[in-house]
């Protein structure tokens, strides 16, 4: 019962963080958003069932969940205005040990996309 609560409580966390970080790329939407999944099929059928029918999950999930990768045009969309953004704060900011925090979010997002499984657009029929 406890796990199933804490499950639930990260899942939200990380659907929140995921919400905001469509808005704010400096947060890893896609992998929060993975988290909330895994989150909600652990913990709650019904949360899990609501979470799989939203236009986010659609959008960021479904064919990592279903083919277990993205398309190269959904890594590319993902990561070239994060790391635009990213570069533009590492010039801003003056404080190494920040810069060091950018540097160190980039090469995570970067990793987490290379690693990921490309798969093929399914073409418009």
């Amino acid at each position: 019962m406890l796990k199933k609560v804490v499950l639930i409580v990260v899942g939200t966390i990380s659907l929140l963080l995921g919400i905001i970080g469509v808005f704010l790329p400096v947060l890893p939407t896609t992998p929060l958003l993975l988290l909330t999944s895994y989150c909600y099929i652990k913990s709650s059928d019904r949360l899990s069932e609501k979470f799989m029918k939203t236009k986010i999950y659609d959008k960021y999930v479904r064919n990592f969940h279903e083919k277990g990768g993205m398309t190269l045009k959904g890594k590319l969309m993902l990561t070239i205005p994060v790391s635009l953004m990213l570069l533009i704060m590492f010039i801003k900011i003056d404080s190494s040990i920040m810069r060091m925090v950018i540097v160190i979010m980039w090469v995570a997002k970067v990793v987490f996309f290379t690693k990921m499984k490309t798969i093929k657009e399914v073409g418009n029929v």
